[in-house]
């Protein structure tokens, strides 16, 4: 589904800036295209024949197709579309934001296709993803997706060893976390904090976590900010919305599926750099509690 919707999405896009056989076209081709590009394309050409209809090619083409197309030098095919091609994107997000989903997406649908092991990887996560990339397009199509899924399912009665129920993320969740709005004010913030809530979500309207970050995170970008400043900071005139745009926080948290078994959760509570787990309600999407590493609460 993923596949499908992605690839229709950029479809139209290409149909609309190059014409309906855009895949002949001289300027898509020769100014657009990447080297690596250009020869993938021949070659889904070549294996449709050489007379093929647009969508035969269209669905000749591999993933790898259509997800590079969302790298950094394809940017200016996507400065003015990408919110035509995904219609629910957030005010502000990008190209980027696309290719921060395609990317993982495509890297395990590889490892798939190749019968490669993936009971070592994140699965809920890659399915958030996954699910994420759909609602960008169409919350429909996403809805029906979710309805069908039995992922979900199948990783709750996921047997262990000895034969019994594994524990989940669930039982070991904080709900008391701070939710936020990229709109907050930095001083409606300080306001929240105490030492009850140390972990800080930022939410989209539908309580979907789109990032996570700490009391010592707001901080630090506090302090950096009043040293730019002479040391005055005025908390008003700053808002989590420009927190996250300098901190590097974007591979300092992650999401699962509360469900998942506590083992699992562990796992990436132990990667370097993760210094977050967010628990989500697989059906709706929405943040149910946060762990901090930190805490060794598990």
């Amino acid at each position: 589904m993923a596949e499908v919707t992605l690839r229709n999405a950029v479809d139209d896009i290409l149909v609309a800036r190059f014409g309906a056989s855009w895949h002949q076209d001289a300027t898509f081709r020769d100014q657009t295209l990447t080297g690596n590009g250009l020869a993938t394309l021949d070659k889904a050409i070549q294996r449709a024949g050489a007379n093929a209809p647009r969508d035969q090619i269209v669905a000749t083409l591999t993933f790898d197709f259509w997800s590079n197309l969302f790298r950094p030098e394809y940017g200016a095919l996507w400065r003015t579309t990408v919110n035509i091609a995904f219609p629910n994107l957030q005010h502000g997000q990008s190209r980027q934001e696309i290719q921060n989903l395609v990317k993982p997406i495509n890297v395990f649908r590889n490892r798939v296709a190749h019968h490669e092991p993936v009971l070592d990887l994140n699965v809920t996560d890659i399915h958030a993803k996954i699910v994420r990339l759909i609602e960008l397009r169409c919350t429909e199509t996403a809805s029906w997706m979710k309805h069908h899924s039995t992922l979900s399912t199948v990783v709750r009665t996921r047997p262990r060893r000895d034969g019994t129920n594994a524990n989940t993320l669930a039982a070991k969740l904080d709900p008391a976390f701070v939710p936020v709005k990229p709109e907050t004010g930095l001083g409606e913030l300080a306001e929240l904090l105490d030492e009850k809530h140390q972990a800080i979500i930022c939410l989209d309207d539908k309580g979907r976590p789109t990032a996570a970050f700490t009391v010592v995170d707001a901080i630090r970008f506090i302090s950096e900010r009043a040293k730019g400043l002479g040391g005055m900071i005025d908390l008003k005139d700053h808002t989590v919305s420009d927190l996250l745009k300098i901190a590097n926080l974007v591979d300092r948290w992650t999401q699962m599926d509360d469900a998942t078994p506590l083992a699992l959760a562990v796992k990436e509570l132990q990667k370097p750099r993760i210094q977050i787990l967010v628990g989500i309600d697989v059906a709706s999407g929405k943040a149910t509690g946060a762990i901090l590493r930190a805490h060794r609460r598990y």
